[in-house]
This record gives C-alpha cells, structure tokens and sequence, in this order.
C-alpha cells in the first residue's frame, strides 16, 4: 500500500471483529476493503471471505501485527473492513422512517453520552426494541466509530441517526410536531407507569452527570427505576435498556 492509499483509508471507518464485519456486509454497507489475518481459517473467517468475494469487495490477508496497529490492538477478532463513514441523516428522515412504518415515532437522544461502550449498548438496545431513530450531539458525544461498531453488534449499519447542533432546541421542535418526550432520571414517575404509547423520545445522559439540567426541565416526563441495596443509580446504558424495552412493549 503507498502513503496516498493509507491517507485515503484515515478517512474511513474501520470496522472490527467478526460480528460487526458480517453486518457490515449484510447491510450492504459501502466496504472498501477488508483486511483479514493470515492464520485464521476456520469457518467464520470463511464465511466473511466468500461473502466479500461474492460482493466484488476485495479481500487482503495480512498479520496479527498489522491488524492490531490498524486498530490500536483492539479486539478485531482477525478481521477488519475499511467502510466509507456512515452516512447520518436528518432528524426529519426519522420521522419520515415512522410514517413508512406506520407508527408513532420512537426516536432516542443520547444527551452528552461520550463512552463508546454505553452509546453502542443504549444504540443496539434502539434498534432491537424497534426504534426509528437515533440522535446525539455534534459535540459532547461518543463518535460513530469502530468502537461504536463493536459495542451496538453493527446496529448503526441499520438504524438512522442524526446529528444536531443543539439538542435542546431540537427537542423542543419535535414537542411541537406532538413527540413526548421521557428522560431516564432517579428523581420521577415509577418508569413502568408512563404510557409511552404515542409519539415519543426517550432520552439518555451520561455516566454520572445524567440528564443536563437544560434538557431535563424541558422533558414531558422523567422515568426513574426503583432501587433496592446499597447502590442509588444503575448504569445509563442499562436504564435506556430498561426503559427502551418498556416503551416496545406497551406500544405492542
């Protein structure tokens, strides 16, 4: 590979490890290439190499050394794609996602989540309940990377996210088109007794800081979870969870 083929792939994501690569290929996500390690050949890598074969994708057998400086060795498992950066969207095209389901919307914010592994989780968690759509911040939140790949099982090849500049003014925009909005806080309604059967975006903050005080006195509802123990809060990615899965199963 020559110094312009290596600045042209700095300019793509590098998606890691077994799992994240098979979505990345069923998706039908943009590959450039993907590299693969030399040692391996068990199936799984099998199926990974015919599947990008059968695609046209070229496919480059290398070494461990080499696939674990591309990703600062990361778990990439003997497998790494180089895909074009994932395309976001606006957050009218999530809405527009709803009406061609014919469902009330079901959108999540991350407010000012930067931890990879919560965003990837509270993202996988989006999409398998059923939502239309994601949205985070321009700044103050976690990339869309190879982490984010790994940690949400390659949910970001097939559910929307937008990017905003501002969330606040954007949440407020989606109360005025009829959305109702629930942030995930200690202080609030019992989570399982909100009806979460309308249009509706539940709404994450980060580790430890939580919701942003801008945003929280702006939400429709708070839901918190009931504790028991020693321990006053649960992990932010886990409360989505909680949450999310509680709206998917009232709204049936």
């Amino acid at each position: 590979m020559n110094s312009n083929d290596e600045t042209r792939e700095k300019e793509y994501a590098k998606v890691m490890g077994r799992n994240p690569v098979k979505e990345a290929l069923r998706s039908g996500r943009n590959i450039n290439k993907i590299y693969v390690s030399n040692t391996d050949s068990d199936y799984s890598m099998s199926q990974i190499i015919n599947t990008a074969k059968d695609m046209g994708i070229y496919v480059q057998k290398t070494d461990r050394r080499k696939l674990d400086a591309m990703t600062g060795n990361g778990a990439h498992q003997g497998v790494v794609a180089i895909c074009s950066p994932i395309e976001f969207v606006g957050v009218e095209d999530i809405l527009e996602e709803a009406r061609k389901r014919g469902e009330k919307p079901f959108i999540v914010m991350l407010d000012g989540i930067t931890d990879i592994h919560n965003a990837g989780a509270i993202i996988r968690s989006a999409y398998c309940a059923g939502a239309h759509g994601i949205i985070i911040a321009k700044r103050r939140s976690a990339a869309i990377n190879d982490g984010i790949y790994k940690t949400s099982a390659g949910s970001v090849e097939y559910i929307k996210i937008a990017q905003v500049s501002n969330l606040a003014q954007t949440m407020q925009s989606l109360q005025k088109q009829g959305i109702f909005c629930v942030c995930c806080d200690m202080k609030g309604t019992v989570y399982h007794e909100i009806d979460y059967d309308m249009p509706l975006m539940i709404i994450a903050g980060a580790e430890g800081e939580g919701i942003s005080r801008v945003i929280r006195d702006k939400c429709d509802f708070c839901a918190s979870i009931p504790m028991k123990g020693q321990l006053d809060s649960l992990n932010t990615s886990v409360a989505a969870g909680i949450v999310i899965f509680e709206a998917a199963r009232q709204r049936g």
